[in-house]
Formats: structure tokens, sequence, C-alpha cells
């Protein structure tokens, strides 16, 4: 079965870039990637709870947390080691899931 992108969000980083893509079957990669480092993929399934998106690793967590929300065309990171935001690129999800 082929997965199909229900969102997808990105922001450019220090020599490289942040991706977030989220799956309709509730899969999700956050990856991280630069010209000088490796790419490091971070996988797992989310909910989705009233406005708020709850990522659950299949193994390392990344510095962006594990709960998010959307607000005004970004996905904001609320719980981690620093501010995250990235950008929405394609928005499918319908809040009211």
């Amino acid at each position: 079965m082929i997965k199909k992108k229900f969102l997808s969000a990105d922001r450019e980083a220090p020599l490289g870039w942040i991706y977030l893509k989220m799956y309709d079957d509730k899969s999700f990669e956050f990856i991280s990637q630069g010209i000088m480092r490796d790419k490091d993929i971070y996988e797992g399934n989310y909910k989705l709870k009233n406005d708020t998106f709850y990522f659950k690793y299949k193994d390392s967590i990344p510095k962006a947390g594990s709960k998010a929300i959307i607000q005004k065309g970004f996905v904001i990171y609320l719980n981690g080691n620093y501010s995250e935001s990235l950008q929405v690129k394609l928005n499918n999800i319908s809040i009211n899931e």
C-alpha cells in the first residue's frame, strides 16, 4: 500500500534543512539534514487530539520535541529543548478528525 502524504512542512536550517512529513496512515518522518552533517531521520506515529499533534517516536526523540500545533501556516513544537517551527507546504488534515 502506498502512503499518501497528509502534511508536509519544512524550514531552512544552518547549513541544511528540517523536514516534517506526515502520512495518512498516521506515520511520520522528522528529518534533519545538512551539507556538513548526516541525515537524521526520526520516525514514528502521530495522534491528533483537539488541535494538538502528539508524536510517538520509534527510537530517539529529536530536540524539537514530541508535541506540536498548526498555527498561521506553521507547525509549532511546544515541548522541545528549543523553539521549532516549520512552514506548512501541504495540509490535508482536518482539525475536526
